[in-house]
């Protein structure tokens, strides 16, 4: 169970991915990322239930209407994860299913396309960022769009230091970054019981979110005494693997996983969900010894050959 506040058919192969977004106008893309960040804000917000959160609202979000975020987004996304945004959003009866083999690979099958489409939206905002950062290298000015945009991932991403824009820009590409597969997928199969697990069934929480305000979501049966915290409630899975990533690229307990992903990236390495995993010592009073146990599943389930190579 996670002691921190945080704020988990389509068989396993290798995806291309070419990159669909340098043909999409700039404007475009931004106008598309702020509209999303300002609809993630309200529903993890309604989920985490952090007194000290406020909603991101989308700069400009009357020059783009719902129709034309969709054509956008199906210019950003491959076919394969449009599609995927039609698979249920309950969670399949898990603990239904007699033989390991089929439960775990049905477990990864359902799962899989959520984690890649909260890793899109996260690459997507990523690129953005990249072009800002090279404008700013090059001395050229920014728009205003640049800079709302810009604002909205600050806010999202909580980065609170009060900086230049270029620092702004260099400190949130180290938060907004994808989660691997590998890792989402071993930990989610920890935390649910491989999806059978009271809070996964009851509340979509796949990851042990604990959340701090009364009614916020389901109390736990063996909390100890002195303890108020709550198991956190979402509409939806989606919603909990978008707060599970969240949570990661923003809370200071996993600043050393966040390093550990931007070395990696640095170093054009493929992304290893047992590198990243070090850096969940904080993710459980277990410390060490769930550190290995998220490694171990990673290694049996082969859960390494679902993530995808390193993009920008």
């Amino acid at each position: 169970m996670n002691i921190m506040e945080i704020i988990p058919y389509c068989a396993p192969h290798p995806m291309a991915r070419p990159d669909q977004i340098t043909s999409l106008r700039r404007m475009d893309l931004i106008m598309l990322s702020a509209l999303v960040l300002s609809i993630s804000a309200s529903v993890l917000i309604s989920g985490d239930r952090h007194p000290s959160e406020s909603v991101v609202s989308a700069p400009s979000a009357q020059l783009i209407d719902i129709a034309e975020a969709t054509n956008i987004a199906s210019e950003i996304l491959p076919s394969s994860e449009v599609e995927s945004r039609s698979y249920p959003s309950t969670l399949p009866d898990f603990s239904a299913i007699t033989d390991v083999r089929t439960k775990k690979q049905q477990f990864f099958s359902y799962l899989l396309p959520k984690i890649r489409q909260a890793n899109d939206k996260i690459r997507a905002d990523r690129r953005l960022l990249l072009m800002i950062r090279d404008d700013l290298r090059t001395g050229d000015t920014l728009d205003q769009d640049d800079i709302r945009f810009v604002a909205a991932l600050k806010a999202h991403y909580r980065v609170r230091q009060q900086t230049s824009m270029r620092s702004t820009v260099d400190d949130l590409l180290i938060r907004v970054d994808v989660v691997p597969e590998s890792l989402v997928l071993a930990q989610a199969a920890n935390e649910s019981g491989w999806g059978t697990s009271r809070f996964a069934r009851q509340a979509n929480n796949l990851f042990g979110v604990w959340c701090f305000s009364k009614g916020c979501g389901l109390t736990p049966k063996n909390r100890d005494e002195g303890l108020h915290h709550e198991v956190a409630k979402y509409d939806s899975v989606q919603d909990s693997v978008k707060a599970y990533m969240r949570t990661l690229n923003t809370n200071p307990a996993y600043v050393h996983l966040r390093d550990i992903r931007a070395t990696t990236r640095s170093e054009e390495q493929h992304f290893s969900g047992l590198a990243l995993a070090e850096g969940l010592l904080k993710y459980s009073s277990r410390g060490i010894d769930y550190v290995r146990e998220i490694q171990q599943l990673i290694r049996v389930n082969d859960l390494q050959q679902y993530t995808l190579p390193i993009q920008a």
